[in-house]
């Protein structure tokens, strides 16, 4: 896809595709704020996003946040209240990442006993399949008709 194309894309629908983040990959997990997930997208790099499939896009666009502290993790930015529920775990930070089957979100745990440790431990992780057609189907249910 042109990033012009994606770019416009990303425009024209971003209250939608923030929608089917929140009712569809992060459903039982948690829910964007769709400011914080605005500010996502203004801090993309066009020229990383130019070859994405638009069906993959809300799964990279979550794989952006990369990683970010628990205390960070609240209604403002992401909230993972239900996440946190099924886990039951103490982690420090939430990972995010993608591969070419899963939208992946890891707990991860940096210190024991408030001491430093060498690697990071994976103390919970939610394995999101990606829906290859997922985006278009929602986007064709819940669009508005462009006039």
């Amino acid at each position: 896809m042109q990033k012009d194309t994606l770019n416009e894309f990303l425009t024209n629908n971003s209250t939608v595709i923030c929608s089917y983040i929140n009712t569809e990959i992060l459903e039982d997990i948690g829910r964007i704020n769709p400011d914080y997930f605005k500010k996502i997208i203004t801090n993309l790099n066009s020229q990383e996003i130019e070859m994405i499939d638009k069906n993959i896009l809300p799964y990279f666009l979550l794989s952006q946040i990369e990683k970010i502290d628990y205390t960070s993790l609240r209604v403002e930015t992401i909230n993972l209240n239900l996440l946190d529920k099924e886990a039951s775990v103490y982690y420090n930070y939430a990972k995010f990442s993608l591969t070419d089957t899963l939208f992946c979100i890891d707990l991860m745990q940096t210190k024991i006993g408030g001491m430093p440790i060498d690697n990071d431990i994976i103390k919970f992780s939610k394995k999101i399949p990606i829906k290859n057609r997922g985006l278009a189907e929602y986007l064709s249910k819940n669009s508005l008709p462009h006039h």
